[in-house]
């Protein structure tokens, strides 16, 4: 038997088509088997998420993002000096994870994995309420998501992107369970985290008002909607509107740095729709699993059509509504994506993965249905085995999404030496390691200066200015000193090696020898 829960009475005209036989104590209920099954999941998810807390240093917009964060917390709260091209919620609760554990990159990935874990649970309830068969469409779709090699990857990394996905998710469930006011509030913290979150606000509203033909029902939950995402946004705009008369809000600035939204010609779609097929791939990371995806898409599709031509009565709205939204949902973020002039990066499809394991838990239950509890436990285990390898590849850092890969490996023990071997008032020159110094030295200034040089032209003219401090130049090995030497000769300098490590070396500037 299916009930419709509401808040108040007078929220009953807003009705959900879906399955609401589930309740908040039924989810908390510990003694059940499947909120034990869901406790392990959770931790084999942490387990894997915990993985990289350490292992590779910042990408260089996690290190933008924590040194906003330090920035917030110590001396710019209003970000009059550091300007900010992204909305600051998560900024703000990076800055007081700061506060609490002190400032690190684990600390600042600790926040994405305890995030990350969050969203389990809620992809699980979603997938839940949508299903006649709520355990195995739980089970199903937690496990999609907590062995997914993105969310996985992008689990302990300082990125915006959890946070908007765990806002997005939760406006869903609270759509599901026809609370216009709170599917509202989490858009507004998805909005707020990253400008991406408007993509949830058509999925939150379709899901919301499906099944609600009457304008007054439609207009009732829009309405109710509104004042939620109003409750968080107006707060955050009226911040920012402290901030005009000398620093541009961080939509504005977002325009300046990527550039307006345009139409793309027509000839760079197929590119940019391959890019993106590439990348959705890491979904599952797996042939395997991508054949058993499809070939339950099959299945299900022959099994609905024969019920359909043999009982003589087509799908049910409540059971299929939230799958085809969510179909529709994927194929415009990806058509959204191939056809504008949005980035084509990884981290902007993570939005992707617990909308695919929600179908992937819907897909499942469809299936096993009618089968026993035994052969539904045996199919879930299967599911888990497919899965986890992907998963532990890429707990390891094996798939190209996520954070660094190694590409800062060796910055930490370069910095180091410099520290022990530089003499006070000594210049570190560097091209593109401007991010990641802000945010190292912020809490910790060293006896040497950091100075940013975009050509040898202004590294030759600035280190002849300097001849009395100690000069080093740093050098990526993805970025190596090209052109240089002649412009230094110039200026009667050299460059001599002092140390490796990793992907980087570190050079002393010398008087040239002759």
């Amino acid at each position: 038997m299916h009930s419709t829960l509401h808040s108040t009475a007078a929220e009953r005209q807003v009705v959900s088509p879906f399955h609401a036989g589930i309740s908040l104590p039924d989810v908390l209920n510990t003694n059940s088997g499947y909120q034990r099954f869901l406790c392990i999941l959770i931790l084999v998810g942490f387990g894997l998420r915990l993985v990289m807390l350490d292992r590779f240093r910042f990408h260089q917009d996690e290190a933008l993002y924590s040194y906003w964060a330090l920035r917030f917390l110590h001396d710019d709260p209003l970000f009059l000096e550091q300007w900010i091209d992204k909305p600051p919620l998560f900024v703000w609760l990076l800055a007081y994870c700061f506060k609490a554990l002190g400032a690190s990159e684990a600390s600042a990935r600790l926040l994405n994995i305890g995030i990350s874990l969050l969203t389990i649970p809620v992809v699980a309830a979603v997938a839940r309420r949508a299903s006649a068969t709520p355990a195995a469409a739980g089970a199903i779709a937690a496990t999609t998501f907590a062995l997914n090699p993105f969310a996985v990857s992008y689990s302990p990394t300082a990125f915006t992107d959890p946070l908007l996905v765990l806002a997005g998710v939760c406006s869903l469930y609270a759509a599901l369970r026809s609370r216009p006011f709170l599917a509202g509030l989490c858009l507004g913290a998805a909005i707020m985290t990253k400008q991406q979150g408007l993509f949830f606000v058509p999925l939150a509203l379709a899901v919301l008002i499906a099944g609600n033909p009457k304008a007054k029902a439609i207009g009732t939950a829009s309405l109710r909607a509104a004042g939620g995402l109003a409750v968080t946004v107006l707060p955050v705009l009226y911040w920012d509107s402290l901030r005009w008369a000398v620093a541009p809000s961080p939509w504005d600035l977002g325009v300046r740095n990527y550039g307006a939204l345009e139409l793309l010609p027509l000839d760079q779609w197929p590119e940019r729709v391959a890019r993106i097929a590439d990348l959705l791939w890491y979904l599952t990371a797996s042939p395997i699993v991508w054949a058993v995806v499809i070939a339950a898409v099959i299945a299900a599709v022959i099994a609905a059509s024969v019920l359909g031509v043999r009982k003589g009565h087509p799908l049910s709205q409540r059971s299929t509504a939230l799958a085809l939204l969510l179909c529709g949902w994927i194929g415009l973020y990806w058509g959204f994506h191939a056809a504008f002039s949005l980035p084509v990066w990884d981290r902007y499809f993570l939005p992707v993965a617990p909308a695919f394991a929600i179908l992937c838990g819907w897909l499942g239950s469809r299936l096993l249905a009618s089968a026993s509890q035994l052969w539904r436990s045996a199919a879930i285990g299967l599911w888990i085995v497919l899965l986890l390898p992907g998963a532990v590849q890429a707990a390891r850092g094996e798939f190209p999404i996520g954070g660094d890969h190694g590409a800062y490996e060796g910055l930490r023990e370069a910095s180091a030496w410099l520290d022990s071997h530089s003499p006070p008032g000594s210049v570190l020159y560097h091209q593109s390691l401007g991010w990641h110094f802000q945010f190292y030295l912020f809490e910790n200034p060293r006896s040497y200066a950091v100075r940013w040089v975009a050509t040898p032209v202004a590294l030759a003219d600035d280190a002849a200015k300097r001849p009395h401090s100690a000069r080093f130049v740093i050098a990526p090995a993805w970025q190596p000193l090209r052109n240089f030497h002649p412009h230094l000769a110039a200026r009667e300098l050299e460059l001599v090696q002092r140390v490796r490590e990793g992907q980087f070396t570190l050079y002393e500037l010398m008087p040239r020898r002759r």
